[in-house]
């Protein structure tokens, strides 16, 4: 019977630990890997809320009526409504309840200072312009909804609203184009086609 040295004993030794490795390292495999008959769910792609907007947006852009357009624009609204500051979300939380109770000017207090601690916010700058309109502060409405427009090109809101202040000011043929615009960010906004259809009419009107 051949006897082992100690170099032959550790050599024995080692290929055992590395089979027990292997076979450990298999099981572990095989448990991770689900049957074949077993459907894996998808894993969910992350995605930036800046690309959930441009994605939620083209959607809407090929949404063909309002009723599926609603889901679409209730996310659209809460992405372009957060302004991951405590601050300003109070901030606008209190122009909007100012605004509804129809008190204007807590209401142009609050947006003007969103405005200021966060110029690079366009919900904030639609708001201020919003404002302006209701006031017919017809220049200030102007400056406030471009600056909104420079800083989020697809706000069909703030198209909208600027429709109704050029139209205010007689400016019908601009007013016209800026309802165009919201329509084509949103073609199944009612208010939008409404005022469109009626300036069209106007204008075809008039050449007659």
């Amino acid at each position: 019977m051949r006897v082992l040295d100690a170099a032959g004993a550790k050599a024995i030794l080692c290929a055992m630990m590395s089979l027990s490795a292997f076979v450990l390292l298999v099981g572990l495999v095989l448990q991770e890997t689900p049957p074949a008959d077993v459907e894996v769910a998808p894993r969910t792609e992350f995605r930036t809320p800046e690309a959930r907007l441009e994605q939620r947006l083209d959607a809407l852009a090929q949404a063909q009526t309002p009723r599926e357009a609603a889901p679409l624009v209730d996310e659209i609204r809460a992405l372009w409504a957060h302004s991951g500051s405590d601050t300003i979300s109070l901030l606008m939380d209190r122009g909007a309840a100012a605004e509804a109770a129809g008190d204007v000017d807590i209401a142009i207090r609050m947006y003007d200072h969103v405005t200021r601690l966060d110029p690079d916010f366009a919900e904030g700058w639609l708001a201020a312009g919003r404002m302006a309109a209701r006031v017919e502060d017809w220049a200030y409405a102007l400056e406030t909804l471009n600056t909104a427009l420079t800083l989020e090109p697809r706000r069909y809101d703030a198209y909208l609203t600027l429709g109704r202040v050029l139209e205010r000011a007689e400016e019908t043929q601009a007013a016209l184009e800026a309802y165009d615009a919201a329509l084509e960010i949103y073609p199944a906004h009612e208010d939008a086609r409404q005022a469109r259809d009626r300036l069209a009419d106007a204008l075809a009107g008039r050449s007659l």
